[in-house]
């Protein structure tokens, strides 16, 4: 699943493949089977992205199949 992010570091938006996409029930955030990768600052946690307006309707469309 390629979901849509805003990086904190450089402002840029990009789209990252995320692969499966699931919810940690304990801090009701996102699990990802693959890591955010932001095409000029590299690997990022979820604390340093934004989800962009596009991200999160991909979010939701990934987790109502989850």
């Amino acid at each position: 699943m390629v979901i849509n992010f805003e990086c904190k570091g450089c402002k840029k938006e990009f789209d990252c493949e995320m692969g499966k996409i699931g919810i940690n029930e304990q801090t009701w955030r996102p699990d990802f089977e693959r890591p955010i990768i932001c095409p000029r600052c590299g690997e990022r946690t979820m604390d340093e992205v934004f989800l962009t307006e596009l991200g999160q309707s991909q979010m939701t469309e990934a987790t109502m199949d989850a």
